[in-house]
């Protein structure tokens, strides 16, 4: 009897404790999960901050991020940027409002911590990944439940496909979209909640208002945004509609489309100052008040056809009747105004041209992506699965309360719009992968707070449910546990690199912003634009980067893919000084030899244009008294077209069994594919001075003078006209005793030489041949040896001279003749506002031109001149990139020079104001010529430039010695 009353006492104390910790339960979810939210934001934040280290940044974009931050610290809203695309520079457009969020931030950590401009552009992209996982957690909590909300977060916390884009030094606009948007939807969601009109309603609508107006302003896709919100208030119209609840359709529309029609309004407005770079698709495309029109629209239809066409919208078969011609004339609205415009968004997902081919961002997502990016460790692809879990329960839920006429999940509505426009969009292209991720990882978290709905919806105890609940968090808790440690992983290791600029490009940057004037450009293969740009790095002008310049991208790559005349165009148009090549471009050379047009679309995707070829593969042999090299392969021993043993100072012809040139260093040996294996980046990159056509390799080098070496990379100086031979008349023949490559002095006393200038893409034209003597900096002659001097750069010919040659310490031939002199330096201005600097005015146009324009030292008689120029390629094979043998032919013509106002110069900053007028049909005319040349169906319009240039009587020094 005792015994059992103990049992008994025991038994109510342990069910009395029990059911004490399912009170606690409630309290856990009401204020323990919050608390786990901000410590998910703060690992987040931490993870995110471990490549704040890096003495530069991640990503090659954020050089030219932190240059327009720093000018936005001062000007709020940047105007221009004088270091991109020379010699004019670059208005400021785009996601400006980036850059002054950027600012604001800096602004208030510094007064908060002291923290200097540097520190707190690394400091941001953490601070954005902290604030979407807390983003992600209201919103979870919001649209599903709290576990959603803290298990979306916890995904948001470690995911690679988010991480990337909000780690330190990867300063890009689609960080803070992400985040601006969720709080946008929240406080939308907010503002929707409210039956009544009170405080929660007014602040959730303000709210809503200054993140949509901020979430447009940080990234030129934020269409996006606003499409899923159009998306959005179609579907819950669709389904209230069909579900009978017509009450309801109203309601939202009157509420829904006021409040984003205001937020489009705004951003119009506001898109004016530059703040927002999206104004023309908010005001024309189907994405901004076309879109708020169209919901409208399509709601006044449906709730209008009731009264037009008598129908009983207590019946379904009404209501689909009346559906399916609001959508006909929805359909017929969109085709007008909406679909036409549609591929202008997204035609670089499409790789619509050549240049969008070779984007590797650009390229089509495939499985392994998804595997890369979306799972907890290594390529399990857990939380791509998972949210496709997450999206067929909210779809079945979906569905579910439509048959049952209950709109109460219109939520639901939002997160398949949301989910489904956001898995389209990462089918489109790999650099959609972070933007998908909102969706993905909100989904996935849905997916497990569904299971912990389970639970508590089951007819058990509190305390029962609390334990079972406990159990999913210890079955869960491994996920982000391992991913967090994965992330970390990762981040150390990347951190370990202290920088993503290799050291050979540091030190030659770093030799080119100390051993060359502020007013030089230089230019290399895109993607390092704007490591020259970089006020970190080079801090000097780039002909074209990674998001200027484009057209120019062509004229680079014909450049490097070609030799001879075949690949000269006029850099001295660009105000060119050096030119960098890499090595390591070899492994971007199928892009660059396509973009070129050295090889066809088929020999871009399929063939290796370079191939490193280890030395024991490589096979020497005697064959009938020849020297014979073969390549040991897979498929046995094959001869390459022509062997290059630079070592051995021999040339081997071979059979071609591969269609490649072989090139050996000694220790190593590179396969060249014989379309490019003799071009310029070849030659340039590995210091060969090896001429396919005779002379042509001494061209090269005079024109392009190596002036530095850094490993794998080499600086070259860029001289228009430059002499790479000399000849003297001896005993009445002509002898060559100087070459580029191979020197030699000038002979003292009365001589008859000739010279062989090499004009690099630009005709001599009217020039003075000048001969100047020096000991040590004194000049002791200058003699005059030619004037009226003309060659053409495509059939060059020798100018012969007769001079005394005095005893001297160095002397120079120096050529004089127009060339351009001068950059600007500070926007330009047409009629007082701020103008494009490459496209000052149009065809037919006339304006006051205001001009800051820099030059290197006093000028007098300086034309100053409108230019109009146009890069263009020919197809000959036809247009259609996607055929095997489409190649393209880039060209760059100077149309004409328009004259407007003749002027004197001082070194330095120069205030320039000229009235200025174009002809009417410069560029309509020049086209049409093309086109009857080529034929229209073969000749593809890349850009058209009208930029200003300063003209006078410029010195070219062409050989010293």
């Amino acid at each position: 009897m005792v015994k059992t009353e103990i049992k008994e006492k025991r038994k109510k104390k342990k069910e009395e404790k029990t059911s004490s910790f399912g009170k606690y339960y409630p309290m856990f979810k009401s204020y323990g999960l919050p608390l786990i939210a901000l410590l998910l934001a703060y690992l987040g934040f931490k993870l995110r901050n471990i490549t704040s280290n890096y003495k530069t940044f991640l990503d090659p974009d954020t050089f030219f991020h932190y240059e327009m931050y720093r000018q936005a610290i001062t000007e709020w809203i940047p105007q221009y940027f004088a270091y991109a695309d020379p010699p004019a520079g670059i208005k400021a457009t785009g996601y400006l409002g980036l850059y002054t969020v950027q600012a604001a931030f800096y602004k208030i950590v510094h007064a908060i911590s002291g923290t200097d401009v540097l520190g707190a552009f690394k400091l941001w992209p953490p601070f954005v990944g902290a604030m979407t996982i807390i983003a992600v957690y209201f919103l979870g909590k919001k649209l599903h439940s709290n576990w959603a909300g803290i298990w979306g977060a916890a995904f948001m916390m470690f995911s690679y496909a988010n991480f990337t884009k909000t780690m330190s030094g990867n300063n890009r606009g689609e960080g803070p979209f992400m985040m601006f948007f969720l709080y946008a939807v929240l406080f939308l969601l907010m503002y929707l909640d409210e039956k009544e009109w009170n405080w929660k309603k007014v602040a959730g609508g303000v709210l809503f208002l200054i993140t949509s107006v901020l979430y447009m302003g940080v990234w030129t896709g934020s269409v996006f945004g606003i499409e899923i919100l159009l998306a959005f208030a179609f579907l819950t119209v669709t389904v209230a509609f069909i579900a009978g609840l017509e009450k309801f359709t109203i309601k939202f529309i009157k509420e829904f489309v006021p409040i984003q029609g205001l937020a489009i309004v705004l951003g119009i407005i506001i898109a004016r100052t530059g703040f927002i770079g999206i104004g023309t698709f908010l005001l024309k495309r189907p994405f901004g008040l076309m879109g708020i029109f169209a919901v409208l629209v399509y709601a006044g239809l449906l709730i209008g056809l009731k009264r037009l066409l008598h129908f009983d919208y207590s019946r379904l078969d009404h209501r689909i009747g009346a559906l399916l011609i609001s959508g006909g004339v929805l359909v017929l609205f969109a085709g007008a105004w909406g679909l036409l415009n549609i591929s202008t968004l997204i035609r670089g997902a499409y790789q619509s041209t050549p240049l969008y081919q070779t984007v590797a961002e650009l390229a089509r997502t495939d499985i392994n992506t998804i595997k890369a990016y979306y799972s907890i460790k290594s390529k399990d692809m857990l939380l791509f699965l998972l949210s496709i879990a997450g999206f067929l329960i909210v779809l079945a839920k979906f569905i579910s309360n439509l048959l049952k006429g209950n709109v109460s999940g219109y939520k639901n509505a939002f997160l398949v719009s949301y989910y489904i426009s956001s898995v389209v969009l990462l089918s489109l292209a790999v650099r959609f992968v972070f933007q998908a991720s909102g969706a993905i990882l909100l989904l996935a978290g849905v997916a497990i707070g569904e299971a912990f709905l389970f639970v508590e919806n089951m007819k058990e105890s509190t305390t029962t449910k609390a334990l079972y609940a406990i159990l999913l968090i210890i079955m869960f808790l491994p996920l982000p546990i391992i991913g967090a440690q994965y992330s970390k992983a990762l981040a150390t290791n990347t951190a370990k690199a202290q920088g993503s600029v290799p050291a050979d490009w540091i030190n030659t940057l770093n030799w080119l912003n100390e051993n060359t004037n502020e007013l030089d450009s230089a230019t290399s293969w895109w993607d390092y634009g704007y490591w020259i740009e970089s006020s970190l790095l080079g801090n000097r002008r780039s002909a074209t980067d990674g998001g200027h310049a484009y057209d120019r991208r062509y004229i680079v790559a014909d450049f490097f893919s070609h030799y001879g005349n075949e690949s000269e165009q006029d850099f001295e148009a660009w105000e060119l000084n050096y030119m960098i090549v890499w090595q390591q471009d070899i492994y971007k050379f199928n892009a660059i030899s396509y973009l070129g047009g050295a090889i066809n679309y088929y020999e871009y995707s399929h063939i290796p244009m370079f191939q490193v070829v280890p030395m024991q593969y490589v096979k020497y042999t005697n064959e009938s008294g020849k020297t014979v090299v073969y390549l040991k392969t897979a498929e046995g021993d094959r001869q390459p077209v022509m062997t290059v043993d630079l070592a051995r100072g021999q040339v081997i012809q071979g059979r071609g069994d591969i269609p490649y040139v072989l090139y050996l260093f000694g220790n190593y040996g590179i396969l060249a594919y014989h379309k490019i294996a003799f071009s310029n980046f070849v030659r340039l990159a590995f210091h060969i001075p090896y001429s396919f056509e005779p002379w042509d390799a001494q061209k090269l080098f005079a024109n392009f003078k190596p002036v530095h070496n850094d490993g794998g990379v080499s600086t070259y100086e860029f001289r228009p006209f430059a002499v790479y031979r000399i000849d003297k008349y001896e005993n009445g023949t002509w002898k060559a005793f100087y070459s580029t490559t191979g020197g030699g002095n000038l002979p003292l006393g009365e001589q008859k030489l000739r010279l062989w200038i090499s004009a690099f893409g630009r005709d001599v034209k009217d020039a003075t041949l000048i001969f100047e003597a020096y000991n040590g900096t004194e000049l002791i002659k200058r003699e005059t040896l030619a004037e009226g001097l003309s060659i053409n750069h495509l059939n060059e010919t020798p100018v012969e001279v007769s001079l005394f040659v005095p005893n001297a310490t160095s002397y120079r031939f120096v050529l004089i003749q127009d060339g351009p002199v001068g950059v600007l330096n500070g926007e330009p201005r047409v009629n007082g506002e701020v103008a494009n600097p490459s496209y000052l005015l149009d065809e037919g146009q006339s304006g006051n031109l205001e001009l800051v324009a820099a030059f290197r030292k006093d000028y007098s008689n300086v034309q100053l001149a409108l230019r109009a120029s146009i890069v263009y390629y020919v197809a000959p094979n036809g247009k259609d990139i996607e055929k095997d043998n489409f190649y393209l032919e880039p060209h760059q013509d100077i149309i004409t020079y328009v004259p407007v106002k003749e002027l004197s110069v001082k070194a330095g900053d120069n205030v320039i104001t000229a009235q200025a007028s174009m002809p009417s049909d410069v560029f309509s005319a020049y086209i049409e010529k093309l086109y009857q040349k080529y034929g229209e169906d073969k000749v593809v319009i890349v850009k058209k430039r009208v930029e200003p240039v300063f003209i006078t009587k410029k010195e070219y020094v062409i050989w010293e010695g």
